[in-house]
């Protein structure tokens, strides 16, 4: 071994000086990161994530407070699309949020060009989309963090519900939006839904059809053009539309619920301000019990408890905080109910599987047959 700056003997004198020189090197080294780690959980106490950036996010100086976390558009909207779809049932699976993330042409693909089901698996688990901080291997608790959350907590709360129930059926992948009408529009032979696919001909060109695939039916795989059903079914919206007396009478109904709410917002305060206040009780009377108990299990029970009854107090100041927020206008918070209302056909039309979705529940009552050499 040679040096610019150590001479490396073999006497005893050069060894002792060489490994004086070495254990002084390892507790600069050791020293240095035992201050980082204090400065870290420091910030990490304080509300601040000192590690690189999670996905969606990028950090930013802002004064005052060092580098804060801020979102990163376009990948912050589709994390914020696929954290919310799951909470509210519109995917059922974690495997559906991985196809979705998978759809989105600004998301992070591996070398194959897909998203895994442990990449979407970090993403719905990662508390820091919902605006919080915590790192249970350091013993830094759940904390409300400075930078701006995704997603509300009560909604992080409902995906970790929805992924430990493990019980949904995955939705099929060739639910989409190729065929909006696929499971709404039933065979009037035999009354079962038609099914759909896409069929190749000898040219290479590829088509699509609705047909039914009940062997007992008198239509069983007689194909019916996907353009021709839909074109007719779009037909039909269009004669769907409401008299204007109708209309008003709609639009009178919402103002009167518009009214009540305020009446139903300050009685929802009232309720979660009670429940808050039964939570600090419950919190507290858990925490005499720790310090009189000498059972180690006991108290870890507890400690369960009060963490439990911290996740549902920071719920209810979430819906708080909500509940006290200026309104929007009567106009702009209706504005899309009634342009439905008045118009089923546009939104349908608009694009997107969800809007259409949307129109088939609010605008027929149930399922319509379709007659294979009539219309619906």
């Amino acid at each position: 071994m040679e040096s610019p700056t150590t001479v490396f003997g073999t006497d005893s004198d050069s060894r002792f000086f060489e490994n004086m020189q070495a254990l002084n090197a390892q507790h600069h080294r050791e020293k240095n990161a035992e201050q980082t780690k204090k400065r870290q959980q420091a910030r990490l106490v304080s509300g601040y994530w000192p590690f690189p950036a999670t996905l969606g996010y990028r950090h930013e100086r802002k004064p005052g407070h060092g580098k804060v976390m801020v979102p990163q558009e376009p990948l912050a909207s589709i994390i914020r699309e696929a954290l919310e779809g799951l909470a509210s049932g519109r995917f059922q699976t974690q495997a559906e949020v991985a196809r979705f993330l998978e759809s989105e042409l600004d998301f992070p693909k591996n070398r194959f060009g897909k998203v895994t089901h442990e990449a979407a698996n970090r993403i719905l688990t990662r508390v820091l989309y919902a605006g919080y901080v915590e790192k249970a291997d350091w013993n830094i608790s759940l904390c409300k963090g400075k930078h701006e959350g995704l997603v509300s907590f009560e909604t992080f709360q409902k995906v970790q519900e929805r992924l430990a129930d493990n019980s949904k059926v995955p939705v099929r992948k060739d639910v989409s939006q190729d065929f909006p009408l696929r499971g709404f529009v039933l065979c009037n032979d035999c009354g079962r839904p038609l099914t759909s696919c896409w069929s190749k001909s000898k040219t290479g060109k590829k088509h699509a059809y609705y047909m039914c695939y009940f062997k007992g039916c008198e239509s069983h795989r007689k194909s019916i053009p996907r353009d021709k059903l839909e074109g007719e079914f779009e037909e039909l919206l269009t004669t769907i539309q409401p008299s204007e007396t109708m209309f008003s009478l709609a639009q009178d109904m919402f103002k009167r619920a518009w009214g009540m709410q305020t009446e139903i917002d300050k009685a929802f305060k009232a309720s979660i301000k009670r429940q808050l206040a039964e939570i600090e009780k419950k919190t507290s009377i858990f925490l005499d019990r720790i310090v009189t108990s000498s059972n180690t299990t006991v108290i870890e029970t507890y400690e369960k408890q009060i963490t439990d009854l911290e996740k549902e107090k920071m719920v209810m100041e979430e819906k708080l905080a909500k509940n006290t927020k200026t309104k929007r206008p009567f106009d702009k918070m209706f504005e899309l109910a009634l342009s439905f209302l008045s118009n089923p056909q546009q939104l349908w039309t608009s694009g997107g599987i969800t809007n259409k979705k949307i129109v088939l529940k609010l605008t027929f009552e149930d399922k319509l047959a379709y007659f294979r050499n009539g219309k619906l």
